[in-house]
């Protein structure tokens, strides 16, 4: 660290790899000084935390205040793949310093309310501004956030709920009838509009209504260029269908079902939550409570996994899929391979505790990293595998593995 604090200029792309296999806890006023420093560093810290007895509470804090990330190599012959996988990472980044930020168009109706899932998000107090810094981005490599909207149906009219009634019909409207109504789309109507116009045609329009705009900010380090703004901002726009041509109302216990790709995103952040919950109650010796947090996060990916492959018919069938059964394959096996390394530590914990102190639960501390930041430098387990996408760190490994056929 001094040496890079003394620096007189910064490579464009930078990164520090640490690999320890001390057991010993580092003290709590050294360790808020070596964060303080790795911070003024501006570097990420890439932790290998080697042998089953390190003390992974360092190496975690300090990659996760960098941005780094924290890998567990149980034996001496996966270190290799590993740090060529983290090397091979970081040859793949294509930009740095990448902002990210959001912008509600109708602050009357709309707010964000939470940002949750990768780097930390600053949101502003009325909700209508959002700044998320991501920091590095490599080829091959996706982020996604969950980004939760608040609607205001009234306005800040005030209102009563009693004033809107559904079509006078004395019954209360639903939550989408009051939204339709807010935005004056109720008053689309053409029952009395002249007979020459084509019948319906304005009740089957599509209508958009604009949400928020996502701009953003970054630096090309292979052109050595800042932009400051993307060049075609992206705008989140919420989509109003037409009634449906039936007459027949809807029975109210059939609901949509929610979008595959949010539900896995949810279940993979609730996943890491509760690794990491009960990996601290693990450390305070109250083993009941952590295994019966691991066996309760079992118990509803089980439930949401059934659930969403229920509405897949057919799964190995070799037929042709559209798009949004190809994104439901994606996540059914996305929460099969979360579940399955879930298992394996649930498991452990329940057969011995004194055994998963050594062999489990660090890797159950990387496991909850990679659920959360969706980084991974080796294939080893299954949730390693889901978000081991980069180009080159891939590539690298095939290399160095090549390399030791060889010399052998």
């Amino acid at each position: 660290l001094d040496t890079v604090l003394q620096r007189k200029a910064k490579n464009p792309i930078s990164g520090m790899l640490l690999v320890s296999d001390a057991s010993d806890s580092t003290r709590r006023a050294h360790m808020d000084l070596v964060l303080a420093r790795a911070e003024a560093a501006k570097v990420p810290i890439h932790s290998f935390g080697w042998g089953r007895s390190h003390d992974p509470a360092s190496l975690w804090l300090m990659s996760n205040h960098t941005s780094g990330t924290y890998t567990f190599v149980k034996d001496w012959y996966d270190l290799r793949p590993c740090l060529a996988g983290c090397i091979g990472g970081m040859m793949s980044i294509g930009l740095t310093s990448m902002k990210i930020h959001m912008k509600i168009l109708d602050g009357g109706r709309f707010r964000i309310r939470k940002v949750s899932g990768g780097p930390d998000a600053v949101v502003s107090s009325d909700g209508r501004d959002v700044d998320v810094d991501v920091g590095e981005l490599r080829y091959g490599e996706k982020k996604e956030m969950l980004v939760e909207l608040e609607l205001d149906y009234w306005g800040g009219s005030g209102r009563s709920q009693h004033a809107l009634m559904d079509g006078g019909l004395g019954r209360h409207a639903n939550a989408t009838d009051q939204f339709v109504a807010r935005m004056g789309l109720d008053a689309l109507a053409i029952g009395d509009a002249s007979p020459n116009l084509v019948d319906g045609m304005m009740d089957r329009m599509i209508d958009e209504v604009p949400v928020f705009e996502v701009d953003g900010s970054y630096f090309d380090p292979a052109v050595a260029k800042h932009v400051s703004r993307l060049a075609h901002p992206i705008l989140l726009t919420v989509t109003i269908l037409p009634p449906p041509a039936s007459s027949r109302p809807a029975s109210p216990n059939t609901e949509k079902p929610s979008d595959p790709v949010i539900v896995r995103r949810r279940m993979e952040l609730l996943a890491s939550d509760m690794i990491t919950r009960a990996l601290v109650l693990f450390s305070r010796k109250n083993y009941e409570q952590a295994l019966k947090i691991m066996s309760e996060t079992r118990r509803i990916l089980n439930t949401v996994l059934q659930t969403i492959g229920s509405n897949l018919s057919g799964l190995n069938a070799p037929t042709s899929r559209s798009r949004k059964e190809l994104l439901t394959l994606s996540a059914i096996r996305a929460l099969q391979a979360v579940l399955q390394d879930i298992q394996i530590l649930t498991d452990a914990m329940d057969d011995n505790p004194e055994l998963f102190a050594h062999d489990h639960r660090n890797l159950g501390a990387q496991q909850g990293m990679i659920l959360r930041y969706q980084k991974s430098w080796s294939g080893r387990t299954a949730i390693e595998k889901l978000f081991w996408t980069t180009d080159s760190s891939i590539d690298l490994v095939q290399r160095s593995n090549d390399w030791v056929s060889i010399r052998d």
